[in-house]
């Protein structure tokens, strides 16, 4: 098939049939060449058809055969293809400034998106802020409140010991004469002798009775026995002597201890290995 030249209007016939028995179904079509937009399937004949002659091209896909035919080439005069250039021109500068109007008018999309973008990130900040604002008076709010919850049961705690140990000047006098009063009534208890028992058993009853007054009031009493490993929170040495017993070991206990509540006011005087 022949070339065409730039502005040459070309006049085409396309016929089309499902069957090699159908007759050919023709449908006309012009064009100016290197101007219109020719249809897709017109240069995919002239491009993959088998040539019959210089006017004609057949060509068959899956289910249709085609046949293409070129009825007229004409050369359009000085003025038609004059008014084709300059057609051709504006529609150049048309698109050129649908271009330019289509690349203005992403610009604009674009910075009314970043526009869009910081009045967001503007508002977000701006809650955070408010947010943190908050976050920080609400935190100053609970110190305040938590050094005076402190301060109160600071306040009570002491008020609380004071109660607790108001007694020990008293007690820690009280205690070596109280004790030896417990001496005294194991060692009378040893004896053998009536009258001194009836005396003996007034006086137990007498510092029983004293013994739970001062339990009571939250005094008790250390008392570490022989083997236990020596713990100076609790105990005082009253000598420390050479045994085959293990370094710490309580070998003899000279006097018990006391408590006042949580408080030793006396420790327990133990002999000690060394």
């Amino acid at each position: 098939m022949q070339n065409f030249n730039k502005f040459d209007n070309v006049i085409f016939e396309l016929g089309k049939k499902e069957s090699p028995k159908d007759k050919f179904d023709f449908k006309k079509y012009s064009y100016i060449w290197d101007y219109d937009e020719i249809d897709p399937l017109i240069l995919e004949i002239m491009q993959n058809g088998k040539k019959i002659n210089d006017k004609e091209i057949s060509w068959k896909n899956k289910k249709l055969s085609y046949l293409l035919k070129i009825i007229s080439i004409k050369k359009v005069n000085s003025k038609v293809k004059e008014l084709i250039e300059k057609t051709q021109s504006l529609e150049n500068e048309t698109k050129s400034i649908e271009n330019k109007l289509k690349l203005q008018e992403e610009s604009i999309n674009n910075l009314n998106a970043q526009i869009d973008m910081l009045q967001n990130k503007a508002i977000e900040e701006a809650n955070l802020f408010k947010q943190e604002v908050l976050n920080i008076q609400k935190k100053a709010q609970e110190t305040i409140n938590e050094h005076k919850q402190k301060t109160t049961q600071h306040q009570e705690q002491q008020a609380e010991e004071i109660k607790m140990y108001a007694l020990q000047s008293l007690l820690e006098k009280l205690i070596q004469p109280l004790n030896n009063f417990e001496i005294a009534i194991t060692v009378a208890q040893k004896i053998d002798n009536d009258v001194l028992k009836n005396f003996i058993t007034g006086f137990n009853m007498l510092y029983k009775q004293v013994e739970d007054i001062l339990i009571e009031i939250g005094l008790t009493k250390i008392i570490p026995q022989v083997g236990d490993v020596f713990d100076a929170n609790f105990h005082q040495a009253y000598e420390l002597v050479n045994s085959d017993f293990e370094k710490d070991t309580i070998l003899e206990i000279k006097n018990i201890g006391y408590k006042l509540h949580d408080r030793v006011i006396k420790p327990a005087l133990v002999v000690v290995a060394k």
